[in-house]
């Protein structure tokens, strides 16, 4: 890019953020400074016979920095100093690619097994076979730690390719080059589950594979599953067909649009979700059965199915039927609403369902009794929504959810500053209340410094009433009731869609908002 700087102040106006690629190979050029001071201190990784190791990859021949070394960690980090790192921001966020780590022309295309690290020892005595697996962890651990020296209150983001038993503290991953087939867009489910069931949870699969040219309808059905990834991104090979939407025409175009609007309007459940696994441990995707081991049928499943959270049930659609009009998707017991549309009645869970296979979306239910947060407003990137206003989705006769809300960008939650409360809809009332403590947080004690209209509550639906409001009231904390307008529709099988439109209640404050019947 000729002009850095003017593309990262472009990206800003948008509040859109910027991440490179930084591999672990470094190139052999002596006018590089990042090689002159790796090989000076002698940072390299050695051959079996203690000679300085070069391999092949993107840049040609390269030298590999012993990663498990605590020293060069340690300078590593100083790269990424606002002061020595061309063009740097505070929010220039990185990917760490090719980690296991990748050599072209390597055995089993990474370094030889007999390859020598020093690591926190006084000489390079320690074979690679014996650190292959946390190679990559520990670039990511250094790439992290150079992102918080630069700017000790900023969250870093680093995503990893490689990854072992605890990079879920230290950023994002994903499962590395798949393939633009349908087995693989179905072999992306389970793995993203077990990853999330281990704990690491901000994982996600190349949308719609990385090798090879996706067939239109393979290239539609990732984009809508992949909005239900926790990592979501379009990623394709570089001898690929180009892949914007707007190249498979106005058709897919549009349905990507809508698809990606969804997955934005979402952000306030998922950054729910996201909060309560990064403080309670709770994984962000989980399989049918997780909150319920007794539910055998839910076993049969676990390849095409999953829980969002525990409200939000996803079905792949993992294979092509031109013929095929419906499709089955498995309930669990209880009541589950069509997340697509809330006038449409209620299905009892604990069976299979056919449902109509839809061109623009995959099948996704919601549990009844849940409630779901959006900002319903279309914006250009999620920091351009800071100020919108929520909208609270309540499905059910009887209902409850949490919110989280913090500032999104600094480390000051860990002192509290941050909001996280219940909503509990009774069937006529919604109450507002703090929430528990998050265990690795503690009590949320409120975000002071952050101005009123950020917690704006812009509308509250109500799915699946049996009866038809006609008006309702909020309540404040020692407030006097206010009167507000509801708007109903009927939907099918005798039940209404009511909606109160602009209750003055904000998120982080008690109130009570009647239905009056």
């Amino acid at each position: 890019f000729a002009k850095p700087d003017e593309l990262l102040d472009a990206l800003a106006v948008d509040k859109r953020k910027l991440v490179t690629i930084v591999d672990p190979h470094i190139k052999k050029d002596e006018g590089y400074d990042v090689y002159k001071k790796l090989k000076n201190l002698d940072f390299f990784t050695k051959t079996k016979g203690g000679q300085q190791y070069d391999g092949w990859c993107w840049p040609g021949t390269s030298f590999y920095p012993d990663f498990c070394n605590p020293d060069m960690r340690n300078q590593w980090a100083k790269f990424f100093s606002l002061d020595y790192y061309p063009h740097n921001r505070v929010d220039l966020y990185t990917w760490n690619d090719m980690n296991e780590p990748s050599v072209f022309n390597g055995p089993e295309v990474t370094m030889p097994r007999d390859n020598l690290h020093k690591c926190h020892t006084g000489s390079y005595h320690i074979e690679h076979r014996d650190v292959h697996n946390v190679y990559g962890f520990y670039h990511h651990m250094a790439t992290v730690q150079g992102q918080l020296e630069r700017a000790p209150n900023v969250r870093p983001f680093v995503l990893t390719r490689s990854f072992f038993a605890g990079s879920h503290r230290h950023g994002a991953v994903w499962t590395g080059d798949n393939m633009a087939k349908w087995s693989h867009l179905a072999r992306s489910v389970p793995m993203l589950v077990s990853l999330c069931m281990c704990g690491i949870s901000f994982s996600g699969a190349d949308v719609p594979g990385f090798f090879y040219d996706p067939e239109p309808e393979l290239f539609n059905r990732w984009h809508q599953l992949g909005i239900w990834y926790p990592f979501y991104r379009g990623h394709a090979h570089l001898e690929t067909k180009r892949r914007e939407p707007w190249m498979l025409g106005d058709e897919t175009t549009a349905m990507i649009r809508e698809q990606v609007s969804i997955r934005y309007q979402m952000l306030p459940t998922w950054y729910t979700i996201f909060a309560e696994w990064a403080g309670a441990g709770t994984p962000i995707l989980r399989p049918l059965w997780y909150h319920n081991l007794d539910d055998k049928k839910a076993y049969e499943h676990t390849d095409d199915h999953f829980l969002v959270g525990e409200s939000i049930l996803v079905r792949a659609v993992t294979e092509v039927d031109a013929k095929a009009k419906r499709i089955e998707v498995y309930l669990p017991p209880g009541e589950w609403f069509d997340f697509w549309d809330d006038k449409a009645p209620p299905r009892s869970g604990g069976h299979s369902i056919s449902v109509t296979l839809h061109a623009g979306h995959v099948p996704v239910f919601v549990r009844g009794g849940a409630i779901l947060f959006k900002r319903m407003r279309r914006r250009r990137s999620a920091g351009a929504m800071a100020a919108d206003p929520y909208t609270i989705v309540a499905y059910g006769q009887q209902a409850s959810g949490h919110v989280y809300i913090d500032d999104g960008d600094s480390h000051e939650y860990h002192d509290g500053a941050f909001i996280y409360d219940r909503l509990a809809f009774d069937g006529a009332s919604l109450h507002s209340e703090p929430g528990p403590a998050l265990p690795a947080f503690g009590l949320a004690r409120g975000m002071p410094n952050t101005p009123e209209r950020h917690f704006r509550v812009e509308r509250a639906v109500f799915v699946g009433l049996p009866r038809r409001p006609v008006s309702a009231r909020l309540t404040g904390a020692g407030g006097e009731p206010e009167l507000l307008q509801v708007t109903t529709e009927a939907a099918s099988g005798n039940g209404h869609t009511a909606t109160v439109k602009k209750p003055t209640g904000l998120l982080g404050a008690r109130w009570s908002l009647d239905l009056v019947f």
